[in-house]
Order: C-alpha cells, then structure tokens, then sequence
C-alpha cells in the first residue's frame, strides 16, 4: 500500500524551467485569476480553452503530466458519486428527462451541472498542484508574505497566516507518510483493509485514525517547541536573506495571463451556459 505516491500536493519538483524561475508572486496571482476564471466558466468551450492552457503550462514545466495528474486517483470515487448526486438530483424546469424511477430522474440539466462541477474540482486541484510542484515552500511563502503585506496595516497578522497555511500544506504529506506506516503495520498484523464490503473496509480504517491523529498532535508539539528554542515571534521585526524581484519574464507571463483571461471572458460573454 503506497499512498504518498498520489499525494502531490505541496511536493516541490525542482527545475529549470522558465516557470520554475518566475517570481513566486507571480505565479501565485496568476493561479488566483485561474481559479477565478474557472469559477466563473459555465460553458464546454471556456474549460477547452483552459484545458489547452493548463496543459501548455504542464508541457512548458517540464513536469511529467502522469505525475501532475497522479494526485487525481485518491478523488476518483469522490467524484464519481458527486457526479451522479448532480445527475439524479439536480432539477430544472424543462430540462430532457434520459432517465426516471422512483425519486430519481437524470436530466440534461443534472447531467450539464454533474459535468460543471466535475471539470471545476478537476482543474482547480490541477492548477493548485502545479503552483506547489514549480514554486518551493520558501519562495511560497516569500511570495505570499508580500502579497499579504498590506494587510498588516489593518492590523492583520499576515506573516503568521502565512506560515500557518504553509505548515498546514506541509502537514499533508507529512500525516500521508504517518498514515501509511500505520496501516503496513496493522497489514502485517493481520489486518486486509482490501477485504470486505464498503462498509467492513471503513471499519477497518477507524482504528488507524486514533494513532495517526496522537502522533499528528505529538510532531505539532515537537514543532511548537522547536520554534519556541529559536525564539521564533512571528513576522515583526524579520528580514529577508532574498529580496523578490520581478523580471522581464514575469512581465511576459503577465500578458500571457491577460490574453488567456480576455479569452476566458469572451468565451464567458458569448458562449451559451451549460445549463
């Protein structure tokens, strides 16, 4: 059993890509804008048009596309049944009826909105994945913090959202790698988490959730403590080893991104809804 094999996000691939050295700043607004323009998209044509975009990042990243799409597998069956919750349930006034028994009726319209849904939280973990997989954790959180910066003048603790959101994303994979050793050594006690039915399979799982949450608490203490040996007090008064500094290929990504948002946007304006 392998499961931090799927887990990408917040894994850093090194490179030299010409992603991988824009300013993190950069890329973190340009993946906001994505997101945004994902949310707003209800149409085939404005998620085409991302889907090439997307994956001409992927391509120019020099990142593996069955690595970057490798996170995906562990949401599959989440997604499956979300999908068909929105085809069975999801109702509008004279929409095509495909199928009807008892409370459940497929329309076109579930179907459409089934669709919406899926492709929204399939490109949204693709694009947050590929900022954590081009931008290490320190030039994310450089880049946050001087994104949030201003922030500060409202008396909003920016740097300290900022590094708990980071140990956060890092906690991820560190609790994937805890909960894997937990389940091997209750495997070569006896225990076949394959065996059984849905529901025999979930009350495997429980007891692995006890041991894998006392040595979450127990690593966040060891990490409190080692903080506090190094008399960490948060952002007032830090410095910077590395200034950020934007370049002329930031400049150039920049309108890349506005071409690629006008284009969302007229997709948006004149292209028909899904629903």
């Amino acid at each position: 059993m392998e499961l931090t094999k799927n887990i990408t996000l917040g894994v850093y691939l090194p490179g030299k890509s010409k992603i991988h050295n824009l300013d993190p700043r950069t890329k973190i607004l340009a993946v906001t804008l994505i997101i945004i323009l994902l949310l707003l998209s209800r149409s085939y044509v404005a998620f085409a048009f991302s889907a090439i975009f997307i994956g001409a990042l992927v391509i120019i990243s020099g990142i593996p596309a069955g690595y970057a799409l490798r996170g995906l597998k562990p949401m599959l069956p989440v997604l499956v049944i979300m999908w068909f919750f929105q085809l069975f349930l999801f109702k509008s006034p004279g929409a095509t009826v495909y199928f009807n028994w008892w409370i459940f009726e497929a329309t076109a319209a579930g179907l459409h909105m089934g669709n919406l849904i899926i492709l929204r939280v399939l490109f949204l973990f693709i694009v947050t994945t590929f900022l954590t997989l081009t931008t290490s954790v320190v030039n994310l959180t450089d880049g946050l913090e001087s994104l949030l910066k201003p922030l500060r003048m409202i008396g909003l603790p920016s740097q300290e959202l900022v590094m708990t959101l980071v140990i956060a994303l890092r906690f991820v994979l560190i609790l994937a790698e805890e909960l894997e050793k937990i389940m091997k050594a209750q495997m070569a006690r006896g225990v076949a988490f394959d065996r059984g039915n849905f529901i025999q399979k979930t009350k495997k799982i429980f007891p692995v959730f006890l041991p894998l949450f006392i040595g979450a608490f127990k690593r966040a203490e060891e990490l409190i403590v080692a903080m506090d040996a190094r008399s960490y007090t948060g952002g007032k008064g830090r410095t910077k080893m590395k200034t950020l500094q934007m370049s002329n290929a930031d400049f150039s990504a920049a309108a890349i991104m506005l071409i690629y948002s006008g284009i969302i946007i007229t997709t948006i304006i004149f292209t028909p809804p899904m629903i």
